[in-house]
């Protein structure tokens, strides 16, 4: 007969020993692992999470004031040239979009931080800091901030070089609105043409279609059919943040709303200027296509904010032409000229280069005797400005007033001025013409001949400037 022999006892401690032996070495395992991954990933600039330190949030850091705007454009205060500038694309936006940030005019190689505020703050969020270029731009990709409060739709942009006062601003305006919906095609450009059908309005009722945003004016008004439905009705893609969207309809009668997703196109608007080279008083010109067809185009010299010196309206196919204004004699050198579209806040930047006069002048005579009355000759001068003579004028100022005229519309003078040689002058005068509007200036000197003694010449009373030659 068989009976069942309790087991060994042997074997069930040897599986015991060997279940803790594994844990044992998993262990050991898992603490090498652990002290390598704290000790050689940082070193590759790996940095583990820690428990004891959660995620900073973005820093808040002082908002430097940004140059005050100085020269007077028809009406409009702007800054002077070379001036830092930043632009956005796109300008129009919503929280936790990607926006990019343009800009020149820094000192290459310095650190410039760019922050994002409400503009009335005396701190703003920063939002990156980029390194300069060898010529003096910056750009930077970053992602909109989703934690700046609520208030005014537009958000102040400010890029501050480090140690220095070099400030630039641009407005980001937010976007009214999101939602999620269908069209056809589900990508376009604003003012391209989209076909839009819904149901489910009251039967002949209008309704409003709106782009990104439920309220203020709607960007266009259809008419639902008797069964309360639009079919496949033409529509232009109005302006609205880049990137994916939402086209809003609502009945005016029943409230009924329906919306549609859409793909935003950017806009990339271009401009042409003419001339490149101009001077001061002379008129420059600009044309532009790519924005959004109806809207007005602000126009903005040497900065991306403030007020605009213009706003042009844009015409069917998102374009204009043969705009333009008369240089300013208090702009110099190198100028930026920002156009942004109102709506769309598409943007597109063009630059032009103010030359300097460089007026040429001579006295009626080469050379004469003391008491010989002379007249000046001139060219180059900026049109129908006063010219003012001095005698004895250095670089840096000073000298005797002792005539002045006014130039013709090419800036010309014949006969203009008179001066009468004394009878102490040396050997030669030496004349300074100085453009009153211009600041051009131009030299002339005359030879005083040899009298073979003393000439009675009576002393000229000092000459006083005519009201109508100050200018």
């Amino acid at each position: 007969m068989t009976t069942n022999q309790p087991a060994d006892p042997a074997p069930k401690g040897s599986r015991v020993r060997r279940r803790w032996k594994k844990l044992a070495v998993g262990a050991v395992v898992l603490f090498v692992v652990f002290s390598v991954a704290r000790s050689i990933l940082p070193a590759l600039g790996i940095q583990l999470p820690s428990r004891s330190q959660p995620h900073a949030a973005a820093p808040s850091i002082p908002v430097k004031s940004a140059p005050p705007a100085t020269v007077n454009l028809n009406g409009t205060s702007i800054l002077g040239g070379n001036q830092p500038i930043i632009t956005l694309n796109p300008g129009l936006v919503r929280p936790g979009a990607t926006v990019a940030v343009i800009g020149s005019g820094f000192d290459p190689g310095s650190r410039v931080d760019v922050l994002v505020s409400t503009g009335t703050a005396a701190k703003a969020q920063q939002v990156t800091t980029v390194t300069a270029s060898k010529n003096g731009s910056i750009g930077a990709s970053v992602p909109f901030p989703v934690n700046l409060g609520s208030g005014s739709s537009a958000r102040e942009v400010t890029a501050q070089q480090r140690n220095s006062d070099k400030v630039a601003t641009a407005d980001a305006m937010m976007a009214q609105g999101t939602a999620q919906a269908t069209i056809y095609p589900t990508a376009a450009r604003p003012g391209d043409t989209v076909s839009v059908s819904a149901q489910g309005f009251a039967s002949g009722e209008d309704v409003g279609v709106y782009w990104g945003r439920v309220t203020g004016q709607p960007s266009v008004t259809l008419q639902a059919d008797t069964g309360g439905s639009i079919g496949k009705a033409g529509v232009k893609v109005g302006a609205a943040p880049v990137g994916t969207g939402s086209l809003f309809l609502v009945g005016r009668k029943s409230g009924a709303a329906a919306s549609a997703p859409f793909q935003v196109l950017g806009l990339y608007p271009t401009i042409k200027v003419n001339p490149y080279a101009v001077k001061a008083a002379q008129r420059i010109s600009f044309s532009g296509k790519g924005f959004v067809p109806g809207e007005r185009v602000l126009v903005h010299v040497n900065s991306a904010g403030g007020a605009p010196v213009a706003a042009l309206p844009s015409d069917q196919t998102g374009g204009f032409s043969n705009a333009g204004f008369v240089v300013p004699f208090a702009l110099v050198g190198r100028q930026s000229v920002v156009f942004i579209g109102e709506q769309s806040r598409a943007s597109a930047t063009v630059g032009f280069q103010v030359l300097p006069y460089l007026p040429t002048a001579r006295a009626s005579t080469y050379g004469a005797l003391p008491g010989t009355s002379l007249t000046f000759y001139a060219d180059g001068f900026a049109p129908n400005e006063a010219v003012h003579v001095f005698v004895g004028r250095s670089e840096g100022g000073g000298g005797d007033l002792v005539a002045a005229f006014r130039v013709d519309g090419s800036g010309k003078a014949k006969a203009g001025g008179t001066y009468l040689i004394p009878g102490d002058a040396g050997k030669q005068v030496t004349f300074t013409l100085l453009g009153a509007k211009s600041n051009a200036s131009a030299t002339a000197t005359v030879k005083v001949d040899n009298s073979g003694g003393t000439v009675d010449v009576a002393p000229q009373p000092k000459y006083t400037l005519p009201k109508d030659l100050e200018k």
